[in-house]
């Protein structure tokens, strides 16, 4: 193999799989070294703490989480939901990277161009496509490869290079077209129309539909309250959860052009930019739906006001749908986990102590959002949230760790609840947030501060094996334990 394709690669899995990185990089070697050996796998072993030390310092840089008194390069980005924008900042100090001026500008210029995908890919990859994934989901299951984000990334647009007035920063704000990602999901080729419900009500044309999604709602299915995020892809449902819009309504060329949402914060019409008309039906949202709570429920009355007439269900198809967010959640900086080196410290150290352990069904992974640790075959007494007893064992364990893990870093602790999917999708969400709740009520028990947990359910809705055979369903009975870093909006490498 090439030597340069070797290290490319080494880049590429150091940049994008972080984890499997730090676990097959352990010593520093020479490129030729391993062109010269036949590859032979080998199996994790426990990390010394100098080695964990080596590994956590390289793995953080590599990500654009170096110390800050260290870095050359410092990004913040923002997402504007209103103009489909998403903007960094990015700064480069020239004097720390020891580049001589004036004649090192292009050097500085090439410098930045190198290192925007790293510093951009983060809070990128973070924002919602729709109710239940990020980016980063779709790059995980394969509908999205990192070449194509790349791609984008590399083709934004971006302003000149300046230096900031009287210092030695490089300055320059590099911006991306979020439909230019949206556009590249948009898979279908004709859109469907629903067909009018027998229930109708007294209803006239409009020139648009305006969905009011401000303020706290109720959730739909779930006993608690939350606001309406934005997304790529939201869907409107009903209160029976027939669904009354979504991607797949909409013409392809307005969904790639426009997108099947207008957002904004702004009770003018005019301030739609056409989307809705002069006279619009105007709904307020009644509730929230979705793991990433995207999408608005509407009342049955406001639903059949828009299906009792065929002109207002091609709204829906031409995509004349705005949907009224709270301006915070739409406008505001992109903060995403601060993986610094003691992240990477903490993640080596607990799955050195896990190994240690040697707990049955426990696995512990580096995810975007933090350090997972997923307990598998969960037993609990039949159709209930109740633990067995059989199971304490090992919350102890996982309680020990927790401890020792939120006394190194400055963490919160997402807990969150599966179940298998034996087509009982509202019982199935409940149970697995009650089960979930059962999980934080025994890791207080055993000492840990409560005001670190928050907690999920998502019933059957992320299989991690299938359904169909007990060794499967039995995978998908599980808890996953988030140990999160705290948010940082600034990326420095």
């Amino acid at each position: 193999m090439n030597t340069k394709i070797l290290k490319t690669l080494l880049i590429y899995i150091a940049l994008t799989q972080p984890a499997l990185f730090a676990q097959t990089y352990v010593e520093t070697f020479d490129v030729t070294d391993i062109m010269e050996k036949p590859y032979v796998p080998q199996q994790y072993r426990p990390y010394s703490d100098e080695e964990i030390e080596r590994e956590a310092e390289m793995v953080a840089s590599a990500n654009g989480h170096t110390n800050q008194k260290d870095a050359v390069i410092t990004s913040t980005s923002y997402v504007n939901w209103t103009k489909n924008s998403f903007t960094s900042d990015v700064s480069l100090d020239v004097e720390k990277a020891g580049i001589p001026m004036p004649s090192g500008k292009a050097t500085s210029v090439r410098k930045i161009e190198v290192n925007l995908p790293i510093l951009v890919k983060d809070p990128l990859l973070s924002l919602y496509v729709d109710d239940s994934k990020t980016l980063n989901d779709l790059i995980l299951d394969g509908t999205v490869t990192l070449e194509n984000i790349t791609r984008i990334v590399d083709n934004a647009r971006r302003t000149p290079s300046v230096f900031a007035e009287g210092g030695s920063n490089l300055l320059t704000k590099h911006s991306i077209d979020l439909r230019n990602i949206s556009s590249s999901l948009v898979k279908h080729e004709k859109p469907y129309t629903q067909s009018q419900p027998i229930d109708s009500i007294s209803s006239r044309k409009y020139t648009g539909i305006v969905l009011d999604a401000r303020g706290t709602l109720d959730v739909q299915g779930e006993f608690t309250k939350s606001r309406v995020y934005p997304c790529l892809f939201p869907k409107v449902w009903n209160e029976e959860m027939d669904l009354v819009y979504e991607k797949n309504m909409v013409n392809v060329q307005t969904a790639k052009k426009d997108g099947i949402v207008y957002y904004s914060s702004s009770d003018l019409i005019e301030d739609y930019n056409g989307r809705a008309g002069k006279d619009p039906l105007w709904i307020s949202v009644k509730k929230v739906y979705g793991i990433n709570r995207c999408d608005p429920v509407i009342s049955m009355e406001d639903y059949l006001r828009i299906a009792s007439v065929k002109e207002n269900l091609e709204l829906l198809k031409n995509g004349k749908v705005v949907l009224l967010l709270d301006k915070d959640m739409l406008e505001h900086k992109v903060s995403v986990p601060d993986k610094n080196k003691t992240y990477y410290i903490t993640y080596h150290r607990l799955k050195r102590y896990f190994l240690e352990k040697k707990v049955p069904d426990l696995g512990i992974a580096d995810i975007p959002t933090g350090i997972k640790i997923t307990m598998d075959n969960l037993r609990f007494v039949a159709d209930s949230a109740e633990l067995l007893e059989s199971e304490k064992s090992r919350i102890s364990i996982i309680a020990e760790s927790l401890k020792h893990a939120t006394q190194e870093g400055d963490y919160s602790i997402l807990v969150e609840g599966h179940t298998a999917d034996v087509n009982k999708p509202e019982g199935q969400m409940n149970l697995s947030i009650e089960r979930a709740k059962s999980i934080v009520n025994a890791l207080v028990e055993s000492g840990l501060n409560k005001k670190l947990f928050t907690f999920k359910g998502y019933g059957g809705t992320k299989p991690a094996a299938t359904n169909s055979t007990p060794e499967g369903r039995a995978k998908n009975r599980r808890v996953e334990i988030i140990i999160m870093p705290k948010g940082s909006y600034l990326l420095t490498k």
